[in-house]
């Protein structure tokens, strides 16, 4: 973390600007990933600059358990990064429509209080119909919440004519897991291993989310009739995080990772096959990718497929980081 004060960063593809969630006590991706330079001030202690490529980033609570009266301690099978269970203080999908309003021209915005620390914040929508609050639903059902939290609707900015209505929310999860924070990600996994998480007592599970790059490629099998040059393009299911939270939100919760896809070339041979792959970019996903091969100057469809592995990791991440003399 950079010492107070003012400098000219410019990102890279592997490093980016984090800023600390301090009701969550995680840190968040902040700005974007892009070599522009820019004025950044540092106040030495909410803002940084982080590669945590090959490292668990967040996680996602699958089975809630039941019977916690405190917040179990949390390991990691490889990486050392710790984490953080929090315990009760889910708000509950239920939410009423306390009073429909009127005059309402487009749905208004629903804040939601925050959560004393560690929590995550909870976030839901509202619907109208006729001009009034017609329905609530919750997006992200949050965690840690210790009293029902205050719900106010602010209007959209074009609607001067909305007022009256109210939200009355719940609280629910009451002695079950309802949340996982990443306290600290720990060291890069270049085996490309999701590390498994164990709680110390009772039945919650729990599946680490990565912040996974392609750190190698290598050919399984060559292939023929590529022409004479090919690219990879690293997508499908396997990029995502696929696994269902015991509640709502999970790693939906903004700015936990920062997906982007990989940029790889191939070479290839007078046949047209598969002889050498170079990694552009090896992209940021949450889980393994599947390669698909195909682009490049083909005369006809492949005669022979080729299979690539991909290995997941870490990657090294170059900045500029200039500070300014403040006058």
């Amino acid at each position: 973390m950079p010492a107070a004060g003012y400098y000219i960063y410019s990102g890279s593809k592997y490093a980016s600007l984090q800023r600390f969630d301090t009701a969550s006590q995680q840190w968040r991706f902040s700005g974007d990933d892009t070599y522009a330079s820019r004025y950044v001030l540092f106040d030495g202690q909410t803002l940084r600059i982080a590669n945590t490529t090959g490292c668990a980033v967040g996680a996602v609570v699958t089975t809630a358990g039941s019977g916690y009266t405190a917040a179990p301690a949390v390991t990691a099978s490889a990486g050392a990064s710790t984490w953080q269970a929090i315990v009760g203080g889910a708000i509950s999908t239920l939410g009423v429509v306390a009073a429909a309003g009127s005059g309402y021209a487009y749905p208004p915005i629903l804040w939601i209080e925050s959560p004393p620390q560690p929590g995550l914040q909870a976030a839901g929508t509202v619907a109208i119909s006729n001009g009034t609050i017609s329905a609530i639903t919750m997006v992200d059902q949050g965690a840690g919440y210790i009293y029902v939290p205050q719900a106010i609707l602010v209007n959209d900015w074009r609607d001067t004519t909305g007022s009256g209505g109210s939200i009355q929310l719940s609280l629910t999860g009451s002695g079950t897991v309802t949340g996982l924070v990443c306290t600290n990600h720990g060291s890069p996994i270049t085996s490309g291993t999701v590390p498994a998480l164990t709680f110390a007592s009772g039945s919650a599970v729990a599946t680490a989310v990565m912040d996974w790059s392609i750190s190698s490629v290598s050919i399984t099998t060559a292939g023929t009739g590529y022409g004479n040059s090919a690219a990879v393009t690293a997508t499908g299911a396997g990029g995502y995080v696929t696994a269902s939270p015991a509640y709502l939100g999970g790693i939906a919760s903004v700015g936990m990772t920062r997906w982007r896809p990989a940029v790889i070339d191939c070479t290839t041979s007078g046949a047209g096959a598969i002889t050498a792959t170079t990694t552009v970019d090896g992209g940021r996903y949450q889980g393994v990718p599947y390669p698909n091969i195909g682009g490049g100057v083909v005369a006809a469809f492949p005669t022979a497929a080729a299979v690539l592995a991909l290995t997941m990791g870490g990657m090294n991440a170059s900045i500029f980081l200039m500070p300014i003399q403040q006058t």
